[in-house]
């Protein structure tokens, strides 16, 4: 894969939002490789949403490399940009982003997604324009149901992780085995508690909404325009994994939150780009020489957790303005 960096986002200066009260604009950017399937059954979801009060543009980057098949989609708030060389996650979200950004201002939110996803309720756009007057809102993080597990995956994290508790994540993320059968024990249990449980109630949903946290989940972020505005960015140099807390900490700088807000309903058909159980070079992008739960790129010498092992003077280069 080509070394050569990715365009870093540029806002524009002087462009104003053309958004009123009642219209709200979204720009939604999904990275695929491969998964054309996944890709179209996404796609579908997204056309039925109700965009009445909303102007809505997708963005879709295909990181696949070589020859691809997949139509280009006809839709006329739909973009296609093939990336040419596989970008990864946040590269090619924030490709995709800076190539928005050219011809159109700043929108009033920016989803940044994978490709395996269903949004079911048509509602979802509307609902969250409820959010926009939230201050120090930086990420909107909805409920994200495996269809594998039935886990809602938000909040990823509710709370700063000790480090003690990042210390086990590096020993553990050492080892292809041992991490393959941390992801196979989660979903077994998940999948078992999700039974049990069955559905949760209208209570505890009512309960948890809007509540603040740590880390939401990667595979469905909302990023409001203040995250953008108050400095924030998509510069998480690692190819996959670990952007969570790149973007928790990234939220602590610019000092918005992240807030949980399980109104907002997504299906994840998980790992379809991924998998399950992690091949090994795959478990490899989890971590870096030393055995870090991040990167494995040499060039990123202080992972983003080295902030949770003690190191609280070291600043990441990803979270320098």
């Amino acid at each position: 894969m080509s070394n050569r960096p990715v365009e870093p986002v540029q806002i524009p200066g002087e462009q104003a939002s053309t958004t009123t009260e009642l219209v709200q604009t979204v720009l939604l950017v999904c990275v695929k490789y491969g998964s054309d399937t996944e890709t179209s059954r996404y796609l579908e979801s997204l056309r039925r949403l109700h965009v009445q009060q909303t102007s809505l543009h997708v963005v879709v980057v295909d990181n696949t490399v070589g020859d691809v098949s997949a139509q280009t989609p006809t839709d006329n708030n739909v973009t296609l940009v093939r990336a040419n060389e596989n970008f990864g996650y946040f590269g090619g979200a924030r490709h995709g982003l800076s190539i928005f950004l050219q011809e159109h201002p700043l929108p009033d939110w920016v989803i940044v997604s994978n490709v395996d996803l269903i949004i079911g309720d048509a509602e979802f756009l509307n609902k969250l324009a409820v959010l926009r007057a939230r201050p120090r809102l930086g990420v909107v993080a909805p409920s994200i149901r495996s269809a594998l597990t039935g886990k809602d995956q938000n909040p990823f994290m509710r709370s700063r992780p000790s480090a003690l508790r990042m210390h086990v994540y590096k020993w553990m993320y050492r080892s292809w085995l041992a991490l393959n059968a941390y992801e196979l024990a989660s979903a077994t249990i998940h999948r078992v508690r999700s039974v049990v449980r069955k559905r949760t109630s209208a209570a505890r949903l009512a309960s948890n909404s809007g509540a603040p946290i740590y880390a939401p989940h990667g595979s469905f972020l909302i990023f409001s325009s203040e995250y953008f505005r108050a400095g924030g960015k998509l510069d998480f140099p690692c190819f996959l994994f670990g952007e969570e807390v790149y973007l928790a900490e990234s939220l602590r700088q610019c000092s918005l939150e992240a807030v949980y807000e399980p109104s907002l309903q997504v299906i994840h058909q998980e790992h379809e780009s991924t998998k399950l159980v992690k091949s090994r070079r795959l478990a490899a992008s989890r971590t870096d020489r030393e055995g870090s739960p991040v990167t494995s790129n040499p060039r990123w010498p202080r992972p983003v957790f080295d902030s949770r092992l003690g190191n609280e003077t070291s600043t990441s280069p990803a979270l320098k303005t």
